[in-house]
């Protein structure tokens, strides 16, 4: 995988995995309602399909990530559909199915990645997944307890809970390969413009690491919030930490497929 096409499939595909996984998980408490989870289900679909074709624009070998894409995509229709079952249990199976197929196309994905050890480019990218899929089901329920009064905090605090766990596993993760991503080829990415030099991957790397701990300060207010039952004041933050969560994704993914 080479490209701002693998950069962006990478993305996409944690970002499509994290919501279906993370809004299965929040299903299965039985405690929020199907309009919140139509929602998430119509976002990881456009996510699923925008990660799929650019995968197959970026990668030239075989790999299972391919068929495994496929299978994000079918659970992402599933999980739409299963909203309209009368069961809960019917939507968690399906966004988790859809997450773990995610995760097994992201390990598909790291084996691709030339010059990396595959378990440690793995566990980066499921990091990423659990943090966007954290970070913007978190956003999107915080929403939705306008929608649903009586909607207990704890809900939220769940997901606060696990999106500061994949940040915190992200910049471990980032700070262990800071040899590989501080290094990585970036010619061209002040758009070729002479005099400033051929490589910024260590100036990116800072600006990611940077970008990482606010989010995670941005999260740990969050999670403050949600605490004291402020809700609406949780939500702005996670305003704050999707973007800058977004951010760091696509910043520290440019330097893993350039290193």
């Amino acid at each position: 995988m080479s490209g701002a096409e693998a950069v962006l499939a990478l993305v996409l595909v944690e970002w499509a995995g994290g919501l279906l996984g993370a809004a299965g998980w929040t299903q299965s408490w039985s405690v929020v309602r199907r309009g919140h989870f139509k929602i998430v289900g119509w976002t990881s679909l456009a996510f699923a399909i925008g990660g799929y074709l650019a995968f197959e624009a970026s990668a030239t070998e075989p790999s299972f990530a391919r068929p495994a894409l496929i299978v994000v995509i079918v659970c992402a229709v599933l999980y739409v559909a299963a909203q309209y079952v009368r069961t809960e249990m019917v939507g968690a199976v399906v966004g988790i199915a859809g997450g773990l197929a995610a995760c097994i196309a992201l390990v598909g994905a790291a084996l691709l990645l030339p010059g990396w050890t595959a378990w440690l480019a793995a566990l980066g990218l499921l990091a990423g997944l659990v943090l966007l899929g954290g970070v913007t089901n978190g956003m999107l329920l915080g929403h939705w307890y306008l929608n649903q009064p009586g909607l207990k905090p704890w809900a939220l605090g769940r997901l606060t809970d696990a999106t500061l766990a994949g940040i915190v596993v992200a910049v471990v993760l980032g700070v262990v390969s800071a040899g590989k991503l501080a290094n990585a080829s970036t010619e061209g990415a002040v758009l070729g413009l002479p005099g400033f030099g051929e490589s910024f991957s260590t100036v990116f790397f800072i600006a990611w690491l940077a970008i990482a701990a606010l989010t995670a300060g941005v999260v740990w207010m969050a999670r403050r919030c949600v605490k004291i039952k402020s809700i609406q004041s949780a939500t702005g933050l996670f305003y704050v930490a999707l973007l800058t969560a977004g951010v760091s994704e696509f910043l520290v993914r440019y330097l893993m497929v350039n290193a």
